[in-house]
């Protein structure tokens, strides 16, 4: 995103992959916004289960619910006093002291340099994914340097690189780019954080001279921007657009409310990134260029390239293109202190209250200050690898806190750390329930009284297998490390020194740390930090009748006691007994992919296995079966994703959540269940050595799932979340309206629980919808992608899948009814100043699965997305984010097509205008040679394996094509190479009938 700490998600975004865009609620229906993953490792760091699936129903894989366990009745509180807390022996009186500044070291192969006039380079050959490369230009200069009165120059100005250099006229910029492969939009190709700007371009190597236009563009962004008035005037309104859309927004304003919490008393008060609509409004030509003189300059820059490359040619590359740059200013201003204890801790506990009427949840945000330790040093390492590890062993107590019953919020709870800035990091959650006051006053209590009672031997054992786990993962796919991730990590490294050891290196460093932690240090450690940083406690929601006040949150912190740790549940060895193996009725190769086999078994199950080498040591699976929501009754489309969020909150078989959760977290083993429109199944991915425990939790979600009273509440809590967000949030209240104008007001689309539903659900009803679509198996097809040999495979497959009881033969049933005939508009008021005006644009019509219409779709989206983003975001200027994609639907063959525009109220009707001249014009005219050849060539740049993703989905579009028609990546390039822009006009013309369409305006009433 443009600019890091305003978060805004497209709550309603339609899923790509399915035939209906059911409401995602993202942030605002799991409000979970602390994200970070911890600095030194990703604890929780596994092989990501396919990058959104294409199997033809699946919902997005949402937030793998955690396991939860069966309650246990709470303890009532001991009337007499706690007593002392626990002896630390030698780190009674602990303080951390002065870190160890020694520097990390630095990965051989990677070459950092410096040219004469101090600009910075990393240069570092990849071959993964082969072929490509990618280049950053890396400004130290972000939002907290705004000048006073100036608020959001350093956005304002990343937004103006793209209007013209020296060299390159807006125009030309952005259509030579485009001739590359390079594709542009909002958020894209750059970003500015509280720190930093960063301009970043990524491309094949297959085109000629890209290597030296990208080297060109980095060179003139960072010397040569034109800055002319005239074109600071036309940006204004898409800065402004984005700046409704990001700040005043419901999101967006609470967002910036615990921002500004936050950053008191530190380097970053009253930092406002993307400014405030007067500081847009009055921003010159000239402010930014005395910006831009002042920070972009040698000596405060970085250039980063990685790719396919040899790192000799990369450096002659850099010396050519910035050797002769020179500063423009004699010297550059001192930044500001971001160093450890900048931040003035807090002396008392912070609470207060932010609500908006357009927020549907209520929940509470609770945050502690951490100290910003250097980066990139011995001690500073240490130290926060040891808070990341206290977060863990947090996290753990606050789990089996909750299951026991300790906790009374709804919601599940997590506890992490997350930078709030580059010299700011903090812990943080949210949680929800009913009585939010002693939810506040419990979760405290537990956390105090970890620090009080201290941390168990078995809570540090399970935190340090979990990380222990991720680091050996992270050195077994170590050799495919993607171009990107690199690229990103030497950033850093310019910008605050973080760590760029080698794999190998940083996983034996981190590994003999997880050795010198004891229980004794970290609680000493938890116990000094909450000394110095009391909490920061902010209710949330709609309207401040709804949630607690500050006097009433600060009693709740002042109740809180500390709470001693819930008995801990024995430990399981194994999920399950390994089954005998079924022999497969049947078994071959599979022409799609290199080496590629599938086996055939009597219950109906195939699984189908393509080995891949592009995750080195990661295995995805992704099990599709046909039937969905469209197999049980009207009104269970509401409910399916509670169920499967149930039962994967549940524990299974005999285990408890807590013990699957530990047993977890010695493997990279993850699996979430999904019932989707018209098929169901399990999404996951392990390390390689990990696939057996993949296949036996996958093997217990069908044969022993179960329901936690504890997993129905939070359940509950989700649907009354998702019921307030369509009743107030105007997103959802859009795309709820839109989708019952799309299905003509099926009731089979239905996708908000009602309140008497809530009201009537039990575990066993929600145990009853999972158990009508996974509990056995007629259709199921498993796809197996990854670097793990064919006989580990075939054995897996005939023990946990050959194994599964088998089903009466069933499918899905269409209740489509079709795309809606003529021209229907919907608006839907929303206030002023809320960031939600905006359009949607929906077309539809049948279309037949083949290779051609799959390209013909990406084609088709790629031509009229360069036409709205060069005349309805450029020329028209207000407006931030345009775009247009079209969804094949794999099961039924009816397609859909969506063109979204954001946007002032007062300036919907002239981008409506735009957008529909621009697809009457393409259905008249079809695309010019140079728009065809640059959608093509945006196109074929995304045909590439880059993740297992790319083989899974084309094995699983086989439930619905022959293997001629599945859309490979080879099948895709293959085609490509021979549309022609008749074909694309006459799709278009199919795919975007102006005769037939939906309007939904949201706007100003």
């Amino acid at each position: 995103m443009i600019f890091a700490t305003a978060l805004l998600a497209a709550a309603c975004a339609p899923d790509e992959h399915d035939a209906v865009s059911e409401p995602e609620a993202a942030d605002d229906e799991t409000p979970e916004v602390h994200t970070e993953e911890p600095d030194a490792v990703e604890a929780d760091a596994e092989p990501e289960a396919t990058d959104e699936p294409e199997p033809a129903d699946e919902p997005e894989p949402a937030d793998e619910p955690e396991p939860a366990d069966e309650p246990e009745p709470a303890e009532e509180p001991a009337d007499e006093p706690i007593g002392d807390p626990v002896d630390l022996g030698e780190f009674n009186d602990y303080e951390p002291g002065d870190p160890d500044a020694t520097l990390l070291p630095v990965d051989s192969e990677v070459l950092i340099g410096q040219l004469p006039n101090g600009l910075t380079y990393y240069l570092r050959s990849n071959d993964s994914p082969g072929k490509a490369i990618m280049m950053h230009l890396v400004v130290n200069a972000g939002g907290v340097l705004d000048p006073d009165g100036a608020e959001g120059a350093a956005h304002f100005l990343e937004h103006m690189m793209f209007n013209g250099t020296e060299r390159f006229s807006k125009n030309e910029l952005l259509q030579v780019l485009r001739d590359f492969g390079t594709d542009f939009g909002p958020d894209l190709n750059a970003y500015t954080s509280p720190d930093e700007t960063v301009y970043i371009l990524d491309f094949k190597l297959d085109h000629p001279g890209a290597i030296g236009l990208g080297f060109t563009v980095l060179s003139e962004w960072a010397s040569a921007a034109t800055l002319l008035p005239d074109d600071v005037d036309a940006e204004r309104g898409i800065v402004l657009d984005e700046y409704r859309l990001r700040d005043e927004s419901a999101s967006g304003r609470i967002s910036n409310f615990l921002d500004a919490i936050y950053y008191s008393g530190t380097v970053y008060e009253g930092m406002l990134i993307g400014g405030s609509e007067e500081s847009n409004l009055s921003m010159t030509a000239e402010v930014l260029r005395e910006f831009y003189d002042t920070w972009y300059r040698p000596d405060n820059m970085a250039v980063v390239v990685v790719g396919d490359l040899a790192v000799s040619e990369m450096e002659t590359l850099v010396e050519h293109y910035f050797a002769e740059l020179a500063p423009r200013t004699p010297t550059a201003p001192a930044q500001p202190d971001r160093s450890a204890f900048i931040a003035d801790f807090v002396d008392e506990p912070v609470t207060d209250v932010v609500t908006h009427p357009d927020h549907g949840p209520i929940y509470i945000s609770l945050d502690w200050q951490l100290p910003a330790w250097p980066a990139g040093t011995v001690g500073g390492e240490r130290l926060r690898f040891m808070e990341d590890l206290i977060a863990r062993m947090l996290d753990i107590r606050l789990d089996a806190a909750f299951r026991a019953g300790q906790l009374s919020q709804t919601t599940e709870p997590h506890f992490s750390a997350f930078p709030a800035a580059r010299g700011l990091r903090l812990y943080g959650t949210n949680y929800q329930g009913p009585d939010l006051n002693q939810a506040t006053t419990d979760y405290i209590s537990v956390v105090h009284g970890a620090a009080h009672f201290g941390f168990t031997q078995a809570e540090l054992d399970q935190a340090v297998s979990a990380f222990r786990t991720s680091l050996e993962f992270q050195l077994e796919s170590d050799e495919t490390r993607q171009d990107r991730e690199y690229s990103f990590g030497y950033a850093a490294h310019f910008l605050s020194g973080a760590d760029v050891s080698s794999t190998p290196d940083r996983v034996a460093r981190l590994t003999s740390l997880l050795d010198t932690y004891t229980v004794e240090e970290l609680t000493a450690h938890l116990r000094w930090l909450l000394e110095i940083a009391p909490p920061l406690v902010v209710s949330i929601g709609p309207d401040p009748a709804d949630v607690p006040t500050a006097e009433e949150l600060r009693a709740a912190v002042d109740a809180a006691v500390p709470l001693a740790p819930p008995a801990a549940q024995e430990a399981i060895d194994a999920l399950m007994a390994r089954p005998d193996p079924a022999a497969p009725a049947a078994e071959r190769p599979v022409g799609l992919f290199d080496d590629a086999y599938e086996w055939e078994f009597p219950n109906g199950a195939t699984v189908v296995f393509a080995p891949s080498d592009i995750a080195a040591g990661e295995v995805t699976v992704v099990a599709e079966s046909l039937g969905g929501w469209s197999s049980l009754s009207v009104g269970d489309s509401a409910l399916v994703r509670h169920a499967v969020g149930a039962v994967a909150s549940s524990g299974v078989g005999d285990a408890t959540a807590t013990q699957l959760d530990e047993y977890l977290a010695t493997t990279t083993a993850r699996v979430s269940p999904f019932i989707g429109e018209h098929s169901e199944g399990f999404s996951g991915a392990a390390g390689a050595g990990d696939l057996e425990a993949l296949f036996a939790l996958l093997h217990l979600y069908v044969t022993e799932p179960r329901i936690t009273e504890v997993a129905v509440n939070e359940q509950i809590q989700a649907m009354q979340t998702r019921l307030a967000n369509a009743e107030t949030f105007p997103l959802w209240i859009s795309e709820l309206q839109l989708l019952d104008a799309l299905f003509q007001g099926s009731p089979w689309y239905q996708f908000i629980a009602t309140q008497d539903q809530i009201d009537a659900t039990t575990a066993d009803v929600l145990l009853g919808l999972y158990q009508a679509r996974l509990s056995n198996v007629d259709d199921l097809m498993v796809a197996v992608v990854g670097d793990i040999d064919r006989a580990t495979v075939a054995d897996l497959a005939a023990r946990y899948i050959g194994t599964l009881p088998a089903g009466a033969e069933d499918t899905f049933t269409d209740h489509n009814p079709g795309f809606p005939s003529g021209i229907q508009r919907i608006t839907i008021p929303v206030e002023a100043d809320s960031g939600s005006a905006g359009l949607n644009i929906v077309f539809g019509a049948p279309t037949t699965l083949t290779v051609k219409t799959l390209v013909l779709s990406d084609v088709a989206a790629a031509v009229i997305n360069d036409l709205l983003d060069g005349r309805v975001r450029e020329q028209l200027g207000e407006t931030y984010s345009v775009s247009a994609f079209v969804s094949p639907d794999d099961a039924t063959g009816k397609w859909t097509a969506r063109i979204n525009a954001t946007g002032p109220s007062d300036g919907l009707e002239t981008s409506h205008a735009a957008i529909v001249e621009i697809v009457a014009e393409l259905i008249a005219d079809g695309p010019t040679d140079r728009d065809l050849q640059q959608a093509i060539s945006v196109t074929r740049d995304n045909y590439v394996l880059e993740s297992n993703s790319s083989i899974v989905n084309p094995l699983l579009r086989r439930h619905h094509a022959d293997d001629s028609s599945v859309g490979t990546p080879a099948q895709r390039r293959a085609v490509l190479d021979e549309i022609t822009a008749a074909e694309v006009q006459a799709h278009i013309a199919l795919w975007f009938n102006l005769d037939n369409r939906i309007e939904v305006f949201r706007s100003e009433q």
